[in-house]
């Protein structure tokens, strides 16, 4: 999985961290009480500049699109890093008691834009810590307290990648719910609600498009002999061979029961000869499992046999019962209305 696959928090959870944000900016304004940094007036005024920038950019987040998400992240990055380094500058710099704040930064960017920027916000708070360590009239690392410059480098990095890990956890768990939310479990098809987004979906690209609907014959029979267990696993062959059978960009899906369906690319031509060679398919599934099943199906063209959802599967269902019922009068050799 990919750093770039972080998609980014719901918008409750966005807004929290944006809250956290602006109660840290508040925060900081409390320690610069504490340390009296207005012993020194230019840090002082840098400190109120930045950390006034810090919450308005954050108090902006909370309010404004998605859209502006990246020049706030950016905004909120600037001030925040301003204001941390005059804090720290006021209160011993890379040897003081606050050095530890370049901590903050990098779990709430890392949460709320991904990984990358937890990694960039470690870097751009390193950068910072060695300029400030370089101009420091000690120049090296100071015993005076336990979490001296280094160590505090050594942590943001650290926290960067347990950020990355924390990331890659949440996505790979998003990807397995979605998963379990768009494919049958059986047979690992699209289930019927993805198929009916997908269909929705191609409407609205206003190109023809064919769906065909499919029904096993006499898989009843299969399930009363053999359990269903063992219909279970027909099921599965048929969706592979299926899924091997279908042309690129064209979907199969599971419909429900032993009914499945195709969304085809192109018009009524298309949809007929991917259902003849689905026929096939499963014709070879049911001489290797030793089975007596076949294959009945429907297909519609949209718009020209419904210009709604609900009005071309209607239309596919009404040509897959009268092929079920032209098979059982022995009237049609292939199982296609079209």
């Amino acid at each position: 999985m990919a750093r770039s696959d972080w998609k980014g928090l719901s918008e409750d959870i966005w807004h929290a961290l944006g809250r956290l944000r602006i109660g840290l900016g508040a925060s900081l304004v409390l320690l610069a009480l504490v340390f009296r940094v207005q012993d020194n007036l230019s840090l002082c005024a840098l400190l109120v500049f930045f950390t006034v920038g810090f919450v308005g950019v954050n108090t902006a987040g909370l309010v404004c699109s998605s859209r502006c998400a990246r020049l706030v992240e950016f905004g909120s990055m600037v001030f925040g890093l301003g204001a941390i380094s005059c804090l720290v500058l006021a209160t011993g710099g890379p040897h003081g008691p606050l050095s530890s704040l370049f901590l903050i930064p990098i779990l709430t960017y890392g949460f709320r834009s991904g990984p990358r920027v937890a990694y960039l916000s470690a870097a751009v708070n390193s950068m910072a810590l060695v300029v400030m360590l370089a101009h420091s009239p000690e120049g090296s690392f100071s015993t005076r307290h336990p979490l001296g410059p280094f160590v505090v480098i050594g942590l943001m990095w650290l926290e960067a990648y347990a950020v990355d890990m924390v990331v890659r956890h949440i996505v790979l768990q998003r990807e397995e719910l979605m998963q379990l939310a768009q494919q049958d479990p059986l047979t690992g098809l699209l289930n019927r609600r993805s198929l009916y987004q997908l269909l929705s979906h191609l409407i609205t690209k206003e190109r023809e498009f064919a769906v065909i609907l499919v029904d096993l014959d006499r898989f009843k029979a299969v399930n009363d002999e053999h359990g269903h267990l063992f219909g279970d696993e027909v099921l599965r062959r048929v969706a592979e061979a299926m899924q091997c059978t279908v042309r690129e960009g064209d979907v199969a899906a599971r419909y429900g029961g032993d009914e499945f369906a195709v969304a085809v690319r192109g018009g009524r031509g298309e949809g007929e000869r991917v259902m003849l060679r689905l026929q096939e398919a499963v014709a070879t599934v049911s001489r290797d499992m030793r089975v007596d099943v076949g294959l009945s199906g429907g297909v519609a063209v949209w718009p020209s046999d419904g210009a709604t959802l609900e009005e071309l599967l209607q239309e596919a269902d009404r040509r897959l019962y009268r092929a079920k019922e032209l098979k059982c009068r022995n009237q049609a050799d292939l199982g296609i209305v079209g």
